[in-house]
């Protein structure tokens, strides 16, 4: 799923950088400067919810907008998602009108 949406976005001609885990992803976004992070809530070693907790702590992400991704339809859950810090939330399996549909409403392109 990740390589599928990494070349959505290089597609549509965004940078991707990718982590494994939620951990790895963590310890980028402590020095790269992003303009989204995409999440999802299920990863191994750091899940979603700790993941945007922690990074919207950060200097450099503070203010980034963070969307997760999930396969996740558990409103309570996806409730906690948004009161960590997420923007918004894209749906597995999604479809690309629906990432467009997302980066539209995250950069209004």
């Amino acid at each position: 799923m990740r390589a599928i949406l990494g070349d959505m976005l290089k597609d549509e001609g965004y940078n991707v950088v990718e982590a494994t885990n939620g951990q790895e992803g963590f310890k980028l976004a402590e020095y790269v400067q992003f303009d989204m992070i995409i999440t999802d809530l299920s990863m191994p070693v750091m899940d979603g919810i700790e993941f945007l907790k922690k990074a919207k702590n950060l200097p450099l992400t503070k203010f980034v907008p963070m969307v997760v991704l999930t396969s996740e339809n558990d409103t309570d859950k996806l409730a906690e998602a948004k009161a960590a810090g997420a923007a918004t939330n894209l749906s597995k399996p999604f479809r690309e009108n629906q990432l467009k549909a997302m980066l539209k409403l995250i950069f209004g392109c």
